[in-house]
């Protein structure tokens, strides 16, 4: 089928105070010794420093760690010192007293207590997410994996130099449903200091409200970028290289130098990106940092490219795939009109301004596994008529998907809409919505208590 693919913009928001060298490094570590004590979560202090004294370096940077309890060490002294976790606790507490429908003066008076007891449980969580992350494996940050093989794959085919261009396949679905608890501790938490109860309606507000500040502190604790690329077979840039199509999710470091996005975009791995995300939930700093690194390259180099689309400008957004994401709503009427509203995104996707694409194109919801995954998983259908076990193995890896009993972001009516998407609409000059069906919806209705993140 001809085709054609996609434009770009965002970024960046609280970044970890780094140690300007090993031995800073070691201090730092030092300080963290009462960590527990530091955070009234009751953890000891360790019986003994997490890293040997320092040894001698040339030079003013820190070296590579050189050992996994160095690798350690640094990622709990990052997320531990995470310079955002104050002004977000103090935001989330003014916006789950919003929810909560308080008067301006009751407000005032109980937000300092109430922050403090967001920001408690929010110390407690970092504590959890210390240990979740650094016990080894596929979630640990601190662990050398990289892309894997059908990206590493994929990447080579298009000629892509891997010793430029780092990143992680890394997903983070959560451990335990720890983020649900910790959002619900922190809404009764907060009812119960300022003397409040909640109505039904308010608290699904403050859930919502209060989820969307955990996520985001859980990407940039995590750093997980969640990256996969296939080639689009029988598709070649303007220089000849067979044509890319990167997924990834939005990224905490997406704008810094030495980050994948940016050096995706340097080297010409990626010419046009698409931000499919238009929720509520606070990323938009970061957002807005990814479309400055691409807006900043068409200035340097007074191009076109690198191209940005961003949901949030549309006047109205799509809701397709909230029409579903539940059993009781997946009607024929449901899922045709959900179709049509998809097609017409993945149409703007793979016509970046109208025209064919000049490379590959990235895309990215929030956390790159929902919507994300079905738009990649239909386009693989629709332009490399890849094997279907091949494509819902692919949206597994992305959702976090372990084992059964331990299945991560994994729902089965994302994969059944993949499956059963009719690819005739992609191929259609026009999507004519039938009598009745809903094309858009007011981009303020968007949000609610169901946001669309992941």
């Amino acid at each position: 089928r001809s085709i054609a693919l996609l434009p770009i913009r965002t970024y960046l928001g609280s970044w970890v105070a780094r140690p300007s060298s090993h031995s800073d490094l070691v201090f730092r570590l030092h300080l963290l010794g009462d960590v527990g004590s530091w955070m009234g979560c009751g953890a000891s202090a360790p019986a003994k420093p997490l890293v040997e004294a320092p040894r001698p370096v040339t030079s003013d940077a820190a070296p590579p760690p050189s050992s996994s309890v160095e690798q350690h060490a640094a990622i709990t002294a990052r997320i531990m010192n995470n310079d955002s976790v104050v002004p977000m606790s103090a935001a989330l507490t003014r916006k789950i007293l919003k929810a909560y429908a308080l008067s301006t003066e009751a407000a005032s008076a109980a937000e300092a207590h109430c922050t403090q007891v967001v920001e408690a449980q929010i110390r407690g969580w970092q504590s959890f997410f210390v240990h979740a992350v650094g016990k080894g494996g596929p979630d640990d940050a601190a662990s050398p994996q990289e892309f894997d093989g059908p990206t590493q794959q994929a990447f080579r085919t298009a000629g892509v130099d891997l010793d430029r261009l780092k990143g992680n396949g890394r997903a983070y679905w959560g451990e335990g449903g720890e983020i649900i608890k910790t959002r619900d501790r922190i809404i009764h938490g907060v009812a119960k200091a300022c003397g409040h109860t909640p109505t039904e309606e308010q608290l699904g507000a403050a859930k919502y409200a209060t989820l969307g500040y955990l996520v985001r502190l859980m990407f940039d604790f995590h750093r997980g970028q969640n990256v996969g690329a296939v080639v689009l077979k029988g598709k070649f840039d303007t220089e000849g290289r067979p044509l890319l199509l990167v997924r990834t999710q939005c990224m905490a470091d997406a704008a810094e130098h030495g980050s994948f996005y940016r050096t995706a975009l340097e080297l010409g791995v990626v010419k046009h990106v698409c931000n499919l995300y238009a929720g509520h939930f606070p990323l938009e700093d970061w957002l807005e940092a990814e479309a400055k690194v691409c807006a900043d390259m068409r200035d340097a180099s007074s191009s076109a490219l690198p191209s940005y689309f961003d949901e949030r400008a549309r006047k109205m957004t799509r809701k397709w795939r909230r029409m579903v994401d539940d059993a009781d709503e997946w009607t024929e009427a449901n899922k045709r009109n959900a179709m049509m509203l998809c097609a017409s995104q993945i149409k703007d996707l793979l016509n970046p301004n109208g025209e064919p694409p000049k490379g590959g194109i990235l895309i990215h919801c929030a956390g790159g596994m929902h919507r994300t995954g079905m738009i990649y998983g239909i386009i693989r259908r629709y332009v490399n008529d890849d094997p279907i076990d091949e494509i819902v193995a692919d949206y597994k890896r992305h959702v976090d998907w372990k084992a059964e009993g331990a299945v991560g972001g994994y729902e089965e009516l994302n994969v059944r809409f993949i499956k059963e998407f009719d690819l005739s609409l992609l191929d259609a000059q026009e999507i004519v919505f039938e009598e009745g069906m809903t094309q858009d919806e007011p981009i303020s209705a968007a949000g609610g208590t169901r946001d669309e993140w992941r």
